[in-house]
């Protein structure tokens, strides 16, 4: 298992004050990676991939390694898919903290509290952009008709134009920029002794 110094445990968009966040299949996690984790990353996990322990560690390593994969800007948002389910994370959040969001098809980004992933940003409206999933063709991305528009790797996206996302595509919302990466997670191997 992988520790990174990019993870801290202050995030307040997930304060989960006393919820259980350990079901059976969690007391097997090594200890020092609870003392490196915040809490809510693995509940968020854990609820998106069913309590699947497999699943859980083999999505872990490219969500905590997904910055070093960035090589234009420090930002970005990763979309991971395993199986038949697809989710978000990020570190465009106060203090660089990793949030990962619920599974989903959509996923609408904006100033607005309702979005999934929300941003203070100037030039970014409330409602401004969706990131979607296509099972048969991948994560893309459409503006939602705002003034600053949705820019991809230098151009603007027409209103409600569907951009399928590359790995490494530079996106600009406003002020923000931020790389999009992917990862298809396959399940982690694990040796039985």
């Amino acid at each position: 298992m992988v520790f990174s110094q990019f993870f801290s445990a202050g995030s307040p968009q997930q304060s989960l004050a006393g919820a259980d966040l350990a079901p059976a299949s969690v007391s097997g996690l090594d200890k020092q990676a609870s003392a490196v984790s915040p809490p809510w990353i693995l509940d968020t996990l854990f609820r998106n991939l069913s309590y699947d322990l497999e699943q859980v560690a083999g999505v872990i390593d490219p969500i905590l390694t997904a910055k070093n994969h960035c090589y234009r800007t420090d930002c970005y948002i990763q979309g991971l898919i395993t199986e038949d389910r697809a989710f978000l994370s990020t570190n465009l959040t106060p203090g660089c903290d990793i949030h990962v969001t619920p599974c989903g098809t959509r996923w609408l980004l904006g100033q607005g509290s309702h979005c999934a992933l929300n941003f203070s940003q100037s030039g970014i409206a409330l409602c401004h952009a969706a990131i979607n999933f296509d099972p048969r063709r991948g994560f893309f991305i459409a503006d939602l008709d705002t003034p600053g528009g949705t820019w991809v790797n230098g151009h603007r996206l027409a209103a409600a134009q569907r951009h399928y996302l590359q790995d490494g595509d530079l996106i600009k919302l406003g002020d923000l920029r931020f790389e999009f990466l992917q990862q298809q997670c396959e399940e982690s191997a694990w040796m039985d002794d």
